[in-house]
């Protein structure tokens, strides 16, 4: 099945067909889609690296929607404190760190949802040091 995948040409995106749309969707203002559209290398890197590995399409889902919920907490973040300067790699690496950010509206998220998006951080902060960090040393 990995193989299969693999190539597939669109690859991830035969999964996540609104992934170009994502920056739109946590918009407030201007600023804040084009640092969106700044995160989005990174993460769909990272979600073709799950795609390619042969999860289920609700292991895969489980991801992809806590890689939205922290792409729009890191908008959110970076809106409120005027961040926009902030470089996009070390934005995303700091809000991964240490099980992530804690994402929007968290107080009323599950125990069990909560910790799927901490599992989620945890293992986009491994793929960012194997793939991106360790490449500028």
């Amino acid at each position: 099945m990995k193989e299969k995948r693999s190539k597939n040409k669109d690859g991830f995106r035969a999964w996540v067909a609104d992934f170009d749309d994502w920056p739109k969707s946590w918009m407030g203002v201007k600023e804040d889609l084009d640092y969106g559209r700044k995160l989005l290398p990174w993460l769909s890197g990272f979600l073709q690296a799950l795609y390619s590995e042969g999860l289920t399409r609700k292991t895969f889902a489980q991801y992809r929607d806590n890689l939205w919920l922290l792409g729009g907490t890191i908008i959110r973040e970076v809106s409120l404190y005027g961040e926009y300067r902030y470089d996009p790699l070390e934005k995303l690496s700091e809000s991964v760190a240490n099980d992530g950010i804690l994402p929007d509206h968290y107080d009323q998220m599950s125990e069990s949802a909560l910790r799927a998006f901490e599992r989620t951080c945890r293992r986009f902060e491994k793929y960012l040091q194997e793939t991106h960090l360790n490449t500028s040393e």
